[in-house]
């Protein structure tokens, strides 16, 4: 006998928000030091004060942003979309800059520049697996998906 059929499980706003959220946070100091960089930025102020500040900044940010999707669960929880397309296209941008970023970081670090390749693969390859396996699970959007 086949089993029941298992229906995929529909998330409400409120945990693709959280998702989108925190992959921000993550991503913040990154894209802000992509920023950096493209405006040369980095010649004019010590840089190592400079991230610290960033990182000071983005988890005040984090903190108010934690407490305002408290405060705002209720809501976000009756708001519920089949299919979260546009979200998941913010995160892919999200984290095409944040692997540009997470490279400059690295730069910044004062890591060998000829293993920044390295260093690239190694970013990008466990950030596309996490975009498939959030992609398929939570946002209905199964990229490798035969049709």
């Amino acid at each position: 006998m086949i089993g029941p059929k298992k229906t995929p499980k529909i998330y409400s706003s409120y945990e693709i928000t959280v998702i989108l959220f925190y992959a921000t946070c993550m991503m913040f100091l990154p894209i802000i030091l992509v920023v950096t960089y493209v405006l040369d930025i980095d010649t004019r102020l010590d840089i190592n004060r400079f991230i610290w500040i960033v990182l000071v900044v983005d988890f005040v940010l984090m903190s108010l942003g934690t407490g305002v999707l408290a405060w705002r669960k209720d809501t976000l929880k009756r708001h519920v979309k089949p299919v979260y397309f546009g979200e998941y296209l913010y995160l892919l941008g999200l984290s095409i800059f944040g692997i540009l970023g997470f490279v400059v970081f690295y730069d910044y670090l004062g890591g060998d520049r000829q293993y920044i390749a390295n260093f690239l693969v190694l970013i990008a390859a466990a950030l596309i697996y996490a975009l498939i396996n959030l992609g398929r699970r939570y946002f209905k959007f199964d990229y490798m998906k035969k049709k």
